[in-house]
């Protein structure tokens, strides 16, 4: 994935003609992957369809997202405000609420079905299923990382919803599908940047047996990455490709192409085809979850029996005759 340029403001315009739109970052852009992401695919959809993108930084303090919002509604300077994540719902609903003109679209998250808003969530559920899958297959290995014990492990930034009804679970159950008698340790930092107690909480699952852990805490992971440096052990990497980091240590990485996603929100809101008043989830068939099957450090170092075992695990998740969640 290309790099997004470095910003200079907090504001970064696409400038075009006619249709406007901003972008609400509940973060900053630089170093998320997601928010790189979801700035490039809204970029080339500004491109290609001749219309306006501002985007709106929020930084780290969650306290000033719903007034940015609202404020940013207050202008009456945009067709569509797009705003992210599953701590937004609340927000998106009172503004919708108050600017019953305005519409607005929530990606990556569920807000109330209103007449003027629209949700697209991913199913963060297929993503963890692939990563307790494969390693359940790692962990039952030769690899050099690979103990006796079936032990695996997760960590993550914080604790929400999404995290403790769909993605915990999903992974406990893509790992015991391979075996039953598989352990899973599951920890969480508390903090999506603090990679000391990312390397803590490795380090604390390493020395209990895990020989692979799937990492979704952010900047926090960096520090378990480099514990499974030292260990000889092995990571699971979450929304974007990071295997070049470590490519001996993260052996394969579970996908959320967010460009795809954002692209096709805003083509259809440009073209007056976004169904307002109601939500959708998408996931590995409308092609927005995938896993890294053609990285080449990931074809190297993952032997072939795992890797056609994956693709067949791709293929029933893609079909729907797989139930993730144990439904």
């Amino acid at each position: 994935m290309k790099k997004i340029i470095v910003f200079i403001t907090t504001i970064f315009s696409v400038i075009v003609t006619g249709y406007s739109v901003a972008l609400l970052i509940t973060g900053e852009v630089g170093g998320n992957a997601i928010y790189e992401m979801m700035v490039e695919g809204a970029t080339r959809a500004s491109k290609e369809l001749g219309f306006d993108v501002k985007v709106i930084e929020g930084g780290y303090n969650s306290a000033k997202w719903e007034p940015l919002l609202i404020s940013l509604a207050s202008t009456k300077s945009y067709d569509l405000i797009v705003t992210f994540t599953e701590g937004m719902p609340k927000s998106v609903e009172k503004a919708a609420r108050i600017f019953p003109n305005q519409k607005f679209a929530l990606i990556d998250g569920i807000a109330p079905n209103l007449s003027n808003v629209y949700s697209l969530g991913f199913k963060d559920e297929e993503m963890a299923y692939l990563a307790g899958y494969f390693a359940g297959l790692v962990t039952k290995s030769d690899l050099r990382g690979a103990n006796k014990e079936l032990k695996i492990g997760m960590i993550a930034g914080d604790i929400y919803p999404a995290m403790m009804e769909k993605m915990k679970p999903a992974y406990e159950n893509g790992a015991k599908n391979v075996d039953e008698k598989i352990e899973v340790l599951f920890s969480v930092a508390g903090s999506w940047a603090d990679p000391n107690k990312g390397a803590e909480l490795a380090q604390m699952q390493f020395s209990q047996g895990v020989d692979v852990i799937f990492l979704v805490a952010g900047g926090t992971g960096v520090g378990a990455i480099q514990k499974a440096k030292e260990f000889g052990r092995y990571i699971i990497g979450v929304d974007s490709n990071i295997i070049y980091l470590s490519p001996n240590s993260i052996l394969a990485c579970v996908l959320k192409k967010a460009d795809v996603a954002i692209y096709d929100v805003l083509k259809r809101a440009y073209q007056g085809k976004l169904p307002f008043g109601t939500s959708e989830r998408w996931g590995i068939k409308e092609g927005v979850i995938s896993f890294t099957f053609d990285d080449p450090y990931y074809l190297r170092n993952v032997p072939e029996q795992i890797r056609e075992k994956m693709l067949d695990l791709f293929e029933k998740l893609r079909q729907g005759t797989i139930k993730v969640l144990g439904e």
